[in-house]
């Protein structure tokens, strides 16, 4: 693994603070004046002049990958503006350029006529910067789904992202909208799941409601559970009356969120568990992808991609690994 890619700058800090020797790719804009201070032992993405000229005056040796544009109009160098760019950078001498990037549109649907398009202009890009003088040793213009779907030849690199947690399908907005379980691919199985525990039991009367804004009205005798977690840990909020969890392992009963999903706190129906008790366990996301609490399912549900609910997985949750 040549690289730990990164968004932004205050990430790549942050593993470095925890004990990360590896070669870090900040692949995200960062604010030149931020470049001006110490030494920064990053390799990083770079679509402007301005950038290049901080890191070639106060990042002397600055290693960086050329990111082009190459259809999806986003960040990056459009490739009618890449020789006059390259131009510029030859007159920059404090900078190495290791690698050339870009990134697909629509790599999650491999019949769009768009990826060749894309693949076309990278290796133009890649013929322009050849020509230009430079070699840069590393290639890459996609993550997961350019791997899965795409095995892109002209590159030598993928930034996985998300299929590092086995998690893939659901990725764009239009396949937000279907409901259909399909979230693997074969030999790539989900190995995330997020747990809590039965923080309080307690039984309810018909008539009851249940959280703020009194949403869920109980229409029979429940049995419930409180569990010390909300959206600010993950859950996502859009969950709320929608959403289920697993109480009792992976063999457990499937659960219904009750109410409004809280900051801190979520309410689930236990009538159907057997001998429920403190501290029992709860898959808030299962990594079974068919289970209807999966991270793909879960998004579904919330009308959004499963990025969204994996992203949101707050950072002081604790992490067991193995």
């Amino acid at each position: 693994m040549p690289f730990i890619c990164v968004d932004s700058l205050y990430e790549a800090l942050i593993l470095r603070k925890a004990g990360i020797k590896s070669e870090i790719l900040i692949i995200g804009y960062i604010d030149p004046k931020s470049l001006k201070h110490k030494k920064l032992n990053f390799s990083f993405a770079v679509w402007d002049l301005e950038t290049a000229e901080v890191l070639d005056k106060y990042q002397k040796g600055a290693k960086i990958h050329i990111f082009v544009d190459t259809g999806m109009n986003r960040e990056g160098i459009r490739l009618d503006q890449l020789s006059t760019f390259l131009s510029q950078l030859k007159l920059l001498k404090n900078l190495k350029i290791e690698g050339l990037m870009s990134h697909l549109a629509v790599a999650d649907d491999p019949k769009n006529p768009l990826n060749k398009i894309q693949f076309q202009n990278f290796k133009k890009a890649k013929e322009i910067v050849k020509n230009a003088g430079f070699k840069p040793k590393w290639f890459h213009l996609g993550g997961s789904y350019a791997l899965l779907n795409l095995n892109p030849k002209d590159c030598n690199l993928i930034r996985v992202g998300k299929a590092l947690y086995g998690v893939v399908g659901n990725a764009s907005t239009s396949s937000a909208k279907k409901t259909s379980s399909l979230s693997a691919v074969e030999g790539i199985h989900p190995v995330l799941s997020f747990k809590s525990k039965i923080a309080q039991i307690k039984n309810i009367k018909k008539g009851d409601k249940i959280g703020y804004s009194s949403t869920f009205t109980a229409q029979k005798d429940l049995k419930i559970a409180v569990l010390p977690l909300g959206y600010n840990d993950g859950l996502d909020r859009r969950l709320s009356n929608k959403g289920v969890v697993r109480v009792g392992g992976d063999e457990g009963v499937g659960c219904k969120i009750l109410g409004l999903i809280s900051m801190n706190v979520a309410v689930v129906d236990i009538s159907k568990v057997k001998d429920p008790y403190l501290g029992q366990e709860v898959i808030i996301f299962s990594d079974n992808p068919e289970d209807k609490n999966s991270i793909i399912n879960s998004a579904s549900i919330c009308q959004t991609i499963s990025y969204e609910l994996l992203v949101h997985l707050h950072p002081s949750t604790k992490r067991i690994v193995g």
